[in-house]
Parts: C-alpha cells; sequence; structure tokens
C-alpha cells in the first residue's frame, strides 16, 4: 500500500477538469500512460496491460484501458478524444492486449505495462493512488517513487559511474535541485530533478556520454510543480492554530499553504479556483440542459431533469434549496457517466456534492464570487489534510473516501460561505465525515453510474445538515483530526468485497448480474 503522507496541492483536490467517469481509474490512466509514454521516449508499436484487484473487474466501465492507451498516443486527461482512444490505436496498428487478476494482494489500482516501440522495451509498473494522482513504482529492474509533479530526467548507466555522474551534472548547471540513485540487477538508474525542463538538444548531449544506455525527459503533468514538499500544516488543529497565532482567515492560510507546496501567487491561486468554479457551473448545466448519454445505460442519463421539473412544478415535499442540490449532484454524476468534461472533487465518483452545494447554498445567500472561491479554498484546505493521512479512493477504503470526504469538504465550505468561524468549521468537516463512515463501493456491473450517481444525494443532504448543526455551536465530541484517523482505520477493517470489485453489496444482486451480462454483451457488440 502506497504512504499516503504527501503534500498535495489544492488542486489536486479540487480537480483536475478531467472525462469522466473515474478520477481514479480515467484520469490517473491517463496521466500513468502520459508518463510511459515519456520513459518510452516514442509512440509504442505493442501494448501489454495488466489489471489486479477490483481493476480488474471495472476497467471496462471505467474506460482505463481506453484512458491509459490515450496517455500512451499523448492525449490530455480533459481530450474529448479519451473514449476513441483504442479505436485510434487500431487505425495507427498498435497492438493491444490486456490480462487482467481479480483475486491479487497487490494494490487494487495497479497498472502494469509492457511496452515495446519501434526501438525500445520497457516495463512499468504504477498506481493509480485517487483523484487523478499517481505513483510510479518500477521501470524494468528499477524500483522509483515519483508523482509526474516534477520536471525530471532520468538516466541509467553502468559503468564510470562518478565520472558520467560529474559530466551530466556540468551539462545540467544550476537546474538540477536534487538527485537520486537507484541501484538496479547491473546498472544504476539516477533521476535529476530539475528547475526547468530541458530541450532536446541537451537531452541529445547526456545520450553521447560514454557509458549512457538510456535518457529520458520526464516532464511535469502539472502547471503546479511540487516545489516544496514539507506541508505548511498537516492536520486541522494544525491549520486552525496556524490561523490563529497569524491572524489570518481559513481561505488565506490555505493559500500560504499552496503558495510554500507549489510557488503560486496568491492570484494565480484564485484564479485557478475561478476555473474549477467555472468548469463545475458549466457541467451543472450540461447534465440539467443537454442530452448525457451514460456509458453503461444501465440509467436513463434524464434523472435530473426528471427532479428539476418536479421542483419547477412544486410537486416535492421539501422544494429548494435541498431538491435544487439533489439535482443538480445528480446532473453533475450524470455527465461525468457519459465520459463528459467534469471537476474531480476530490473525486469523479463524488463529482457532484461539491458544486450542488456550493452553487445553491450561494444563491440562498445572495454570496459574491469572491465568497464563493473562499468557500471552495476552505473545502480544498479540508480535502489536502484529510488525503495527507488517508487514501481518498473507492478501490482503497469504500464511497466513504469519495462520497464521505466530498461531503465533509462540502459541510466546510457552507459553514465559511454562511459567515461561520474557523472552529464552526472544522466540525461541520469532522460530523459530515463521521456520519458517513461505513459507506460501501458496490459499483453495479462496472460503469460509474450504479448506485454511483444517486450516491452523491447522501452527500449532499449530509453537508446541509451537519452545517446547520455546526453553525448552530453543536461540535463534534471526537475531534476532527481524530474522526480523520477513524476513517483510515475503517478503511484498513473494510473487506475488498465492499471496495468496488462487485463482489458483494448491490453488486451481486440478481438484477446486477443480469446488468453485468448485458453491459459486457453490449462491449463486444461495439468492438
Amino acid at each position: 500500500m502506497v504512504l499516503n503522507q504527501r503534500a498535495l496541492s489544492i488542486f489536486d483536490i479540487l480537480g483536475p477538469i478531467m472525462i469522466g467517469p473515474s478520477s481514479n481509474h480515467t484520469a490517473g490512466a491517463v496521466r500513468i500512460g502520459k508518463i510511459a509514454r515519456m520513459i518510452l521516449g516514442e509512440e509504442p508499436t505493442n501494448i501489454n496491460l495488466y489489471f489486479y484487484g477490483s481493476l480488474a473487474e471495472t476497467y471496462r466501465g471505467h474506460m482505463t484501458d481506453a484512458a491509459v492507451v490515450a496517455g500512451l498516443l499523448g492525449m490530455e486527461v480533459d481530450d474529448q478524444r479519451i473514449k476513441e482512444s483504442l479505436k485510434i490505436a487500431n487505425n495507427r496498428q498498435i497492438d493491444i492486449k490486456i490480462f487482467t487478476q481479480t483475486m491479487s494482494d497487490k494494490n487494487p489500482n495497479t497498472i502494469e505495462m509492457e511496452l515495446k516501440s519501434t526501438s525500445y522495451l520497457v516495463k512499468i509498473i504504477a498506481i493509480s493512488i485517487g483523484g487523478g494522482e499517481i505513483v510510479i513504482s518500477s521501470i524494468n529492474e528499477f524500483k522509483v517513487n515519483f508523482s509526474g509533479n516534477k520536471d525530471m530526467i532520468i538516466v541509467a548507466l553502468k559503468e564510470n559511474y562518478s565520472k558520467i555522474l560529474s559530466k551530466i551534472k556540468d551539462i545540467l548547471g544550476e537546474n538540477v535541485i536534487s538527485t537520486k540513485h537507484i541501484k538496479g540487477d547491473s546498472r544504476y538508474l539516477i533521476c535529476f530533478y530539475l528547475e526547468d525542463v530541458i530541450d532536446n538538444s541537451i537531452l541529445e548531449w547526456i545520450l553521447n556520454i560514454r557509458g549512457i544506455n538510456f535518457a529520458r525527459i520526464i516532464k511535469s503533468l502539472y502547471t503546479y510543480k511540487l516545489k516544496n514538499s514539507d506541508p505548511l500544516f498537516k492536520t486541522i488543529k494544525g491549520m486552525l492554530l496556524m490561523a490563529k497565532s497569524n491572524k489570518k482567515s481559513l481561505p488565506q492560510v490555505i493559500i500560504d499553504y499552496e503558495s510554500k507546496r507549489s510557488g503560486l501567487k496568491e492570484k494565480e491561486i484564485r484564479d485557478g479556483i475561478k476555473q474549477i468554479w467555472n468548469a463545475m457551473k458549466e457541467e451543472i448545466n450540461q447534465g440539467l440542459t443537454k442530452d448525457n448519454q451514460l456509458i453503461g445505460g444501465l440509467m436513463s442519463g434524464k434523472d435530473a431533469k426528471m427532479l428539476y421539473k418536479a421542483l419547477k412544478g412544486k410537486k416535492l415535499i421539501f422544494g429548494r434549496p435541498l431538491s435544487l442540490a439533489v439535482a443538480r449532484a445528480i446532473a453533475c454524476g450524470e455527465v461525468n457517466a457519459s465520459m463528459g468534461k467534469v471537476v474531480a472533487a476530490p473525486t469523479a465518483g463524488a463529482v457532484g456534492v461539491i458544486p450542488a452545494v456550493i452553487l445553491t447554498a450561494a444563491e440562498d445567500l445572495s454570496s459574491e464570487e469572491q465568497d464563493i472561491i473562499d468557500a471552495l479554498l476552505v473545502a480544498a484546505g479540508i480535502g489536502v489534510v484529510i488525503a495527507y493521512t488517508v487514501p481518498i479512493s473507492g478501490a482503497m477504503g469504500g464511497c466513504q473516501s469519495e462520497v464521505g470526504v466530498a461531503s465533509a469538504m462540502a459541510a466546510a465550505a457552507i459553514v465559511q460561505l454562511a459567515g461561520g468561524n474557523s472552529e464552526q468549521v472544522s466540525h461541520a468537516m469532522a460530523l459530515a465525515l463521521k456520519n458517513l463512515f461505513g459507506l460501501v463501493c458496490d459499483t453495479v456491473a462496472g460503469p460509474v453510474e450504479v448506485p454511483c450517481i444517486k450516491r452523491n444525494v447522501i452527500g449532499v443532504a449530509n453537508a446541509f445538515a451537519v452545517a446547520d448543526m455546526a453553525l448552530a455551536g453543536i461540535r463534534s465530541i471526537i475531534p476532527p483530526d481524530e474522526v480523520i484517523v477513524a476513517l483510515r482505520n475503517i478503511q484498513t477493517l473494510m473487506p475488498m468485497e465492499l471496495r468496488d470489485t462487485m463482489l458483494g453489496g448491490l453488486g451481486i444482486t440478481e438484477t446486477a448480474k443480469r446488468l453485468k451480462k448485458e453491459w459486457l454483451e453490449k462491449i463486444k457488440v461495439k468492438k
């Protein structure tokens, strides 16, 4: 299991802007494929993909094979052509084979690749760790550990180790931030982490050094590179203490966190959050006004419109704001499940909770855009603290890790939006998170449709309820940071059958079995 303690960006938590349906198994898979292409150095002619555990069962519904291939073809996570990548590869006469193993003790988000090009052969092992984040763990015989969040060059060499290293450092100069030396069977792999990416002419100089048989440029996948891996705070208590001791608001402290982590200026951070917000509003609009053809066809893709129409016709018990927020959350889920463009928040499986809650609350509170940006900053700050301790992935810890975390972030955002203090924000998070402890991930048939889309609804209702509780002064008896630790405990105790494997819960009902059979037949016909 990948250790979770890492300094994520707030744009890892609210983002990426991506093509659905899964931030973990679609966006993460695209990024794995893109890094693999850089390592291979050119477009592959042969691709062997290996999926394990839950991913072996769900990769078709999550379009993981298409996503990896899309990355290998050079596509980004928001490229509309991802759904066509297998066809594009076939037209280019790229041979693709898929191998699966459901019963495995490997991390269930593991993707192994054997890639061949006209001039090179490489085996790469990678793990998608939730929310679109990845780790490359192996390149041929070398055990590595990098996430694509820094510019780097990797060099393999056999002999004259110190002399070659000295020559490379002379070429790269002050651009080198740090180096890592990894011993293989008979070679060394040197990872040079760089301030700025180098061009191909410098790479050619390095390749011409005698004794080097492999060198590749690995460009950062992100505009917000990792500049400092020591986070400004790691706990909710630390975040609140920093705000209090420096007499700063929570949004400002979270901006300080991101500035230290990524080197971004406040305007860049706020502009980035504004871009996220605009994308969220667009996905809601898409879900409520456009035709959304879900990948699996397990649902009509019209549920959001049905609820919205009933709301306008005053046929519902609760009316606004809850029913409106629910309709909006379902709308986001339907866009995601149709491979539309969405914002992972913090994952694509929980895509509807935060946009629906914040937009609806902001309308009722007549909030200015600046207030909404601050609320999203708080949601993201809560998210990075949770993700420091726990994996944000249904395959690793059930839907409590996705919809549960999204609900906690949304509750904190509402309290911020309503003018609550930092203590109330933190207790809203804790109340929301623990209310959804034990929420399982029991996907039906494979696509991110049943029960995923409608399960966002409980995250919405929970966020509104606990936000009111926190604003009234109700506190979580268990401190917020201990609630996060408790979530990690429950994740580890949750059986594999209830973590996105289709081996338990709704996934093994008679109807689910029938839908899975129909879905697999549908895929065969398409192929």
